[in-house]
């Protein structure tokens, strides 16, 4: 059975404090930092890192309904309106946020706790696409 799609409040509490690293963005814990994806795609990559206190643009996805993981995070100058410009709408949740760079700390999986971890601050929802969107464009006898 399909969850009901999320409210805007519901996503702002979810995400509020999730910290920044997953599979496609890695924060250096060393600087309190981490790059803008299309800044440190460019020649001159001097303004890709952010830190605490910037404003930054999210990417995030939803592995049926366990856990938020960031597809990509990029400064304001590169952030993204829709989740389908972003990463294409799929089957799962996917959110676009803005959020400010927190340092909250975390205890990552290897067991240590790395108390200046960024994590995401002050979310707001710019777009938001449930799980069921990503079945819309699917007719009869399709897989998924």
């Amino acid at each position: 059975m399909a969850l009901p799609p999320r409210t805007e409040t519901d996503l702002r509490r979810e995400l509020t404090g999730l910290v920044v690293e997953s599979l496609a963005v890695r924060q250096d814990l060393s600087h309190r930092s981490v790059r803008c994806a299309a800044c440190a795609a460019r020649d001159d990559d001097s303004d890709a890192d952010r830190t605490v206190g910037d404003e930054v643009c999210v990417v995030l996805r939803e592995y049926e309904g366990f856990t938020w993981e960031i597809q990509d995070l990029r400064c304001p100058d590169h952030c993204v309106d829709r989740v389908a410009d972003a990463a294409g709408v799929e089957a799962d949740d996917q959110v676009v946020v803005a959020a400010v760079l927190e340092a909250a700390g975390y205890h990552s999986p290897d067991g240590q706790y790395h108390p200046e971890a960024l994590t995401l601050g002050a979310v707001e929802v710019i777009d938001y696409s449930p799980a069921s969107e990503g079945y819309r464009d699917r007719g009869p006898g399709t897989d998924g």
